[in-house]
């Protein structure tokens, strides 16, 4: 159907009218002191428990904080929350802490300086470390403290119940594939506007071979990159470039992601389970440990109790909910994505769910993935061409092309701040400063944004107050409860899947 048809459909079918958003963000940041360096120090008791604050946890790494948000269906709404978590956050840092505003971590002597992230004596307290553990021996520390923003998003059963045959967990799971297909087509459109990240410290491809030009002394580029957090010297995995997921349906999604995580990887068996001392740095040896360990630029998700294992749930209740990753931080937002940043990802995945989407083949699952490997590295120069609706077209005019197809959504929908949002983008052109290191730039952008979070004094933070504290109550009955045998423990879990 052509596109113009499809959206006066939408319009004619009350789709924009009534249309209710569900949207939630991860955001991910490291602790560094006033020299940059990542902070030595333990998760600060005046955040909670990383372990059972449902605001505010780590990542990878001890000091890497993740801020989770509840699900909003009002952008301001969102934001407003997201906000108020990092203005609570800038009350509990250390003297002299703050949140780093890149995507790529700061300068970096010795991975010894990152610690792993720890939880609690518990069986999932010490499961969430063994499997931090295995993402270190497996990619090293310092590719795992990259930071960046998760986009959760799904419609409410309402609105989804416009655009499928029949309100069946099928065919809500047939849309939400649909999307993500859709998705993987046009990520290198999100990567032309969401790309944060064209210059890293060397310390951050030490050791490692690359293609990347050299700044100044202490920083390497790509003149045209978008997103060198997405390259092969950024968050991937060499192991999954094997894996043959397209999306197409569930089950094959689901049986690719099983066979990732119980067929044994020679590189990762090599490992071992366990290290010289007897202790576990795994939890299993194939391309994946667990589910989330699949590193792609989206995903299917529905939230489960820890009990369950994202595969059992998928299988059995179906999607829920879809999950964008690969969203650079914008160093710029105090909160490291904007208003009108969340506003385009809605009309992008809007456009993703609304259009047909085909099933997709071999063929052009390799051209998805050339797009994105040109756009990362050269997608800000004009001369860099693509595969755009089967054919080879110049990037600028492919992004022109689908900006004009996200204004024909923006303007049927009621909200004219979404107009409002795409004309305020700008074609991106990266800018050097040779004269002034990315790592130094860091360290002054941190301090700005945490005087502009300072100043929201007036925003009233007791319900994370209220979190936190329970979130160390909860954490103390936990640390006194018995615990399994890891080993019993371990083999039960893997037998989950």
């Amino acid at each position: 159907m052509e596109f113009n048809q499809q959206i006066k459909n939408l319009i004619e079918n009350g789709f924009f009218r009534n249309l209710s958003i569900e949207r939630g963000i991860e955001k991910e940041s490291l602790r560094v002191d006033q020299g940059g360096h990542i902070s030595q120090k333990t998760h600060p008791q005046s955040l909670g428990s990383s372990f059972t604050n449902p605001s505010i946890t780590t990542d990878f790494a001890e000091a890497l904080v993740e801020i989770v948000t509840p699900v909003y269906t009002n952008v301001d709404d969102l934001y407003d929350c997201l906000l108020a978590l990092h203005v609570f956050i800038s009350k509990g840092l250390d003297e002299g802490e703050m949140l780093w505003p890149y995507s790529i971590p700061p300068r970096i002597s010795n991975e010894s300086e990152i610690n792993i992230a720890t939880y609690s004596k518990s069986n999932m307290g010490q499961l969430k470390h063994i499997y931090r553990k295995g993402l270190a021996v497996r990619y090293g520390k310092t590719m795992q403290c990259v930071s960046g923003i998760h986009y959760n998003f799904s419609l409410s059963d309402n609105s989804i119940k416009q655009l499928i045959s029949s309100f069946e967990q099928k065919d809500i799971d047939s849309a939400y594939l649909g999307l993500i297909r859709n998705f993987k087509r046009i990520f290198w459109f999100v990567l032309t506007e969401f790309g944060e990240s064209a210059v890293v410290d060397k310390s951050f491809v030490n050791g490692r071979d690359n293609d990347l030009d050299e700044l100044n002394s202490t920083d390497v580029f790509k003149k045209g990159a978008t997103s060198l957090r997405m390259s092969e010297v950024g968050y991937q995995s060499k192991a999954q470039k094997s894996l043959n997921i397209k999306y197409n349906d569930l089950d094959s999604f689901l049986s690719e992601v099983r066979e990732a995580i119980v067929k044994p990887y020679p590189e990762f068996e090599a490992l071992g389970i366990k290290d010289s001392m007897g202790n576990f740095q795994q939890i299993s040896n194939g391309i994946l440990q667990i589910e989330n360990e699949l590193y792609d630029c989206i995903r299917p998700k529905r939230a489960a109790d820890s009990n369950r294992r994202p595969y059992e749930v998928l299988k059995e209740e179906g999607i829920k909910y879809v999950e964008v990753r690969g969203i650079d931080l914008s160093p710029n937002e105090v909160t490291g994505i904007s208003k009108n940043q969340i506003r385009i990802l809605d009309l992008i995945l809007l456009h993703c769910l609304t259009m047909p989407s085909p099933i997709m083949t071999d063929k052009e699952k390799s051209q998805i993935e050339k797009n994105d490997q040109l756009t990362i590295k050269f997608g800000r120069d004009s001369a860099t061409n693509i595969i755009y609706k089967g054919n080879e077209v110049n990037i600028q005019d492919a992004r022109s092309d689908v900006i004009k197809e996200l204004t024909s959504i923006a303007t049927a929908m009621d909200d004219n701040a979404y107009m409002d949002a795409l004309n305020q983008l700008r074609e991106n052109k990266n800018t050097f400063n040779s004269s002034e290191s990315f790592h130094n730039l860091g360290i002054e952008l941190a301090k700005e944004n945490l005087e502009k979070i300072k100043s929201f004094a007036e925003i009233d933070l007791t319900k994370f107050f209220d979190e936190a504290a329970e979130s160390l109550t909860k954490f103390d009955k936990i640390q006194g409860e018995s615990v399994s045998d890891m080993n019993e423990f371990m083999d039960s879990y893997n037998k989950k899947i």
